[in-house]
């Protein structure tokens, strides 16, 4: 992967040393740090490599780690209510898989490229990756490197693990339920362009629209991840001159906005447009936006992913290509007030 412009030069890690002295990270660990259990011979090998390259202490991951770490180093977009809440049940999660967790959080001028250099830096044993930035090359690359998991984003990369949400599924879920209610004109705000998750939803409400027998009623707004973005995706809905009687978002936070904006030009939230959003975060089950939304099973998620990483870690081998494992989990629907029944002559 490439660095981030700026950035420092990548440091000489325990890996490095292992590769260049036919050992495992362990041994070089136990080696390095004086501890029993290592031959001389290997000893003195793991050293010259070490010496060699250049090896040096890191201070900082020293204090984070014990002799035998299993150290996960979590990327996690700030601004993302949902990802936060993810970040607790991975500490969760990781603590009954015996694995340490330390964080690098991705904003705008702190982007993500940017927390995996320092996470590597910290010579952390397995990467968890939650944004949306990187690409599947950059997934590849550093699956070359140590055990790498994507979670909540279906990655097509070799030797990446994945524990993601069932889409089409909680697609269903969001159009059958406004199905239920008499709406036909339902339109969706999706997350932009950059992440692949984007695509993914996009796609199911496609394939759920079509099964409903309402493809010609399909869509499809260019929305992002934040308020700002469903705020914009208000705008242009009004601007097209047919407003739908439904709207299913990419997310909460997009939800909320729309909501809000939709509101501020005149229109009612649900009796003029009903509002489904996705992730059940803080911001859909706070009173004054009580959003109707896509529930993800968070403990599920972060109990799949730190069992699949403990036992990558426990193997000392990286993921060969073909042997990558994805785990498909289910949603359910929670229903609040920004639902209703489609409005009277629409």
């Amino acid at each position: 992967m490439e660095s981030d412009g700026g950035a420092r030069p990548r440091r000489v890690t325990i890996r490095d040393v292992a590769r260049a002295s036919g050992t495992s990270i362990t041994t070089v660990s136990v080696a390095l740090s004086g501890g029993a259990g290592v031959a001389e011979a290997t000893r003195a090998r793991v050293v010259a490599a070490a010496n060699r390259l250049g090896w040096r202490p890191n201070r900082r991951a020293s204090a984070l780690r014990r002799l035998d770490p299993r150290l996960v180093g979590l990327v996690y977009e700030v601004e993302q209510d949902f990802q936060a809440m993810l970040v607790d049940a991975v500490y969760t999660a990781g603590a009954a898989n015996g694995l340490e967790v330390t964080l690098s959080g991705a904003t705008r001028h702190h982007r993500e490229r940017r927390c995996v250099a320092e996470l590597l830096r910290d010579n952390v044993q397995a990467l968890l990756l939650t944004g949306s930035e990187l690409t599947d090359g950059d997934f590849a690359h550093l699956a070359r490197e140590l055990p790498v998991m994507s979670l909540c984003r279906f990655v097509r990369a070799p030797g990446v693990d994945a524990v993601v949400s069932d889409d089409q599924m909680a697609l269903g879920q969001a159009i059958g339920h406004l199905r239920e209610l008499g709406h036909r004109e339902i339109a969706h705000v999706d997350g932009g362009d950059v992440s692949t998750l984007s695509a993914r939803r996009r796609q199911a409400y496609a394939s759920v629209m079509e099964e409903q027998g309402l493809s010609d009623q399909v869509r499809v707004v260019r929305g992002g991840s934040t308020l700002a973005a469903g705020a914009a995706a208000a705008h242009a809905l009004i601007g097209e001159g047919r407003t739908p009687t439904a709207v299913v978002c990419y997310n909460d936070m997009v939800a909320a906005g729309l909501s809000r904006t939709l509101r501020q030009l005149g229109l009612r939230v649900p009796e003029d447009v009903s509002v489904v959003g996705f992730d059940d975060g803080p911001t859909a089950a706070d009173p004054t936006t009580d959003l109707t939304t896509i529930v993800q099973d968070i403990d599920g998620i972060a109990a799949a992913a730190m069992g699949l990483l403990a036992r990558r870690i426990a193997a000392d081998a990286l993921v060969a290509p073909g042997q990558e494992e994805l785990v498909v989990m289910p949603t359910r629907l929670v229903v609040r007030s920004t639902t209703g029944p489609v409005r009277l002559g629409s």
